[in-house]
């Protein structure tokens, strides 16, 4: 980009006799050449950014690590364990309830519905 706008400026001082047209187009055509580097010089900016901020997050978790304190992701891991466990133990709970509601109540006797009815009259026939 360095040489092109260097070409360019040679080009304009150039131009004292050439028309206004062509000094026109000569600085439209810089102008685009601006732009286009100015997006670059954006865009690497933004990836240079997000690339600190992954190497700044690797450093403080590793120094987290050698103090021997919990990281975002241990803490992650560990809500994660902790909700499944949350789950299995209230499983177990509605499991234990249950057998103990059956443990407690005194088995049905045996009556006649209407399906023994039913039986009992096709037997009698």
């Amino acid at each position: 980009m360095t040489d092109s706008t260097r070409a360019y400026f040679d080009t304009l001082f150039n131009l004292a006799g050439d028309s206004s047209q062509r000094a026109r187009d000569l600085a439209g055509k810089l102008r685009e050449d601006l732009r286009n580097g100015v997006g670059q010089i954006r865009s690497q900016g933004s990836r240079t950014v997000t690339d600190v901020g992954r190497l700044i997050r690797h450093e403080v978790d590793a120094g987290f690590t050698r103090l021997g304190l919990a990281t975002q992701s241990d803490v992650d891991d560990a809500n994660l364990r902790l909700e499944h466990l949350e789950r299995e133990l209230q499983d177990i709970r509605v499991r234990l309830a249950d057998a103990e509601r059956r443990a407690t109540t005194p088995p049905a006797q045996v009556t006649a519905g209407p399906s023994d009815e039913a039986t009992n009259d096709e037997k009698q026939a």
